[in-house]
């Protein structure tokens, strides 16, 4: 795949006139005589409008802004920003398969007009692994000389959606409510992306490969029209690093005219060849924890549900005992879990069978009679690092129903096959009434 290309400083200079006062050459031209040139694009709103027409522009408005840089190489996991940031969604194990990549989340985002809906004051959202949503308003002034004659607005809204079974995703951009006022004129008005790469601690990645379709809109006329511009972000296999192949980019979009450009909105991705899962090669947008949610309504696991919510918000009530005791997995507790794949390695499978040893230990002596119908459930989970193999008591076991116990266990297991959730990926685990 090719790169996004972008215009060099000095050729953007040359489209708007070097964007500075006029050179003293052109200052015997009459000011309603010269061309009309293009501020950058920016981002406007209530407390940053556009310069009312008939004033002067700001110096810094008039400069020639650079063509954009792909963002920087990245140094942590998105993951790790999701916990600063508070991004969180919520997967129901009760609830139907969305789709193909992903099951119990919303409804797909399928189109910019839905995505519009759900940011009515603009931002950006990353909805689930497999869904991104950005709305933001922004537009440029139209000078002649040093005075604003006219304006050109809009409303962004981009969707971005991951493929199936592939790594990589699509983003598809609308410029809507287009809104020009006074004098303007038809020009490049563009949508570009930039990738950046990765090195930390656990390896290494070059950037994503961009690419944008041949036929997006390039000028202003043609989003009027209604057009629309797709592209494409993706990492092959062979760029992966480690077991699973794992790419991670920083992922940003720009728009420019022959002003220059400004960053719209920035986000990242997680590319994966990880052959445990449900699809061997997947991709996720991983700037967001997610929450795996089991409901005490529940028919099917509603003994796990009660289990959970008294071993999160009551512990002391819970088994074995412990003063202080404080079991991890909720929101609130800021602890997060992470999977355990058994597989992975000698001691993924040592603390797998940790987690099974303390957990029978504990059950031992509560072990009602009879109980040929019942489970001993534990709870962080024996597929989780937190588990009762930790060594440190703060986990909670108690005999339920089995069906239930086993149902819920199939919900956890096929969650992590179609959530993309790799070893050591960390989640929340939330109950609702």
């Amino acid at each position: 795949m090719s790169r996004t290309i972008y215009l060099t400083a000095a050729a953007v200079a040359l489209l708007i006139g070097a964007g500075t006062t006029p050179a003293a050459s052109a200052q015997s031209v009459a000011e309603s005589e010269r061309p009309l040139v293009a501020t950058a694009p920016r981002a406007i709103d209530a407390d940053h409008p556009l310069t009312p027409i008939g004033t002067a522009v700001p110096q810094h408005l008039r400069s020639a802004r650079p063509a954009p840089t792909a963002p920087p190489v990245q140094r942590e996991h998105g993951e790790a920003i999701a916990l600063r940031t508070g991004a969180t969604y919520r997967v129901d194990a009760d609830a139907p398969a969305a789709g193909p990549k992903q099951r119990g989340v919303a409804p797909a985002v399928v189109s910019p007009a839905q995505c519009a809906g759900l940011l009515p004051s603009g931002g950006t959202r990353v909805i689930n692994h497999f869904e991104l949503c950005h709305v933001s308003t922004s537009g440029y002034d139209v000078l002649r000389g040093t005075r604003v004659v006219g304006h050109v607005s809009w409303r962004q809204v981009t969707v971005g959606n991951i493929y199936a079974n592939d790594r990589g995703a699509f983003f598809t951009t609308s410029l809507e409510n287009i809104k020009r006022t006074g004098e303007t004129t038809d020009g490049l008005l563009r949508v570009d992306w930039g990738a950046g790469g990765y090195n930390g601690p656990d390896g290494s990645n070059k950037a994503c490969d961009v690419h944008a379709n041949p036929s997006n809109p390039t000028l202003l006329s043609a989003w009027q029209a209604g057009g629309t511009a797709t592209h494409d972000i993706s990492s092959q296999r062979a760029d992966g690093y480690g077991r699973d192949y794992v790419s991670r980019c920083a992922v940003a979009s720009y728009v420019r005219n022959t002003g220059g450009s400004a960053q719209m909105m920035s986000s990242g991705m997680r590319m994966d060849s990880a052959s445990y899962l449900e699809q061997f090669n997947g991709a996720i947008f991983d700037r967001v924890m997610p929450v795996m949610s089991y409901s005490r309504s529940s028919t099917s696991h509603k003994a796990v549900a009660d289990h959970i919510h008294d071993a999160q918000t009551n512990p002391a009530s819970t088994w074995p005992t412990k003063p202080g005791k404080a079991v991890p997995g909720s929101v609130a507790s800021g602890k997060p879990l992470s999977r355990l794949y058994e597989q992975w390695d000698a001691a993924a499978a040592t603390q797998r069978q940790k987690n099974e040893t303390a957990k029978n230990n504990a059950c031992a002596p509560v072990r009602p009679t009879p109980s040929d119908d019942l489970d001993c459930d534990e709870y962080p989970f024996g597929s989780t690092w937190e588990g009762a193999g930790v060594g440190d008591n703060n986990f909670s076991v108690r005999y339920l129903d089995r069906s239930q116990n086993r149902s819920a266990g199939g919900s956890l297991a096929a969650w992590y096959a179609s959530d993309r959730i790799l070893h050591r990926d960390r989640f929340y685990v939330a109950i609702t009434p």
